[in-house]
């Protein structure tokens, strides 16, 4: 996989080919220890199979029966 790393002493940010537990790297540019960066996932994939209404949850009876029931919190 790729991954960006980020050197200590230089500060260059480049990317490399690294195993999933690699966490260092030396840096092409001065040949210092450079260290994986970890970025935040802004896209979410979710899987077709994963539910998106009420009707892949519950029959329609159960999702009438749930309406009507006084116990059920609303939001």
């Amino acid at each position: 996989m790729r991954f960006d790393f980020k050197c200590l002493k230089c500060k260059k940010i480049f990317e490399s080919y690294a195993s999933t537990n690699e966490m260092t790297k030396l840096c092409p540019y001065c040949g210092v220890v450079a260290i994986r960066q970890f970025h935040s996932c802004t896209n979410i994939y979710v899987p077709s199979y994963f539910h998106t209404n009420k009707s892949d949850i519950f029959t329609d009876k159960e999702w009438q029966d749930l309406k009507r029931d006084p116990n059920i919190e609303r939001s």
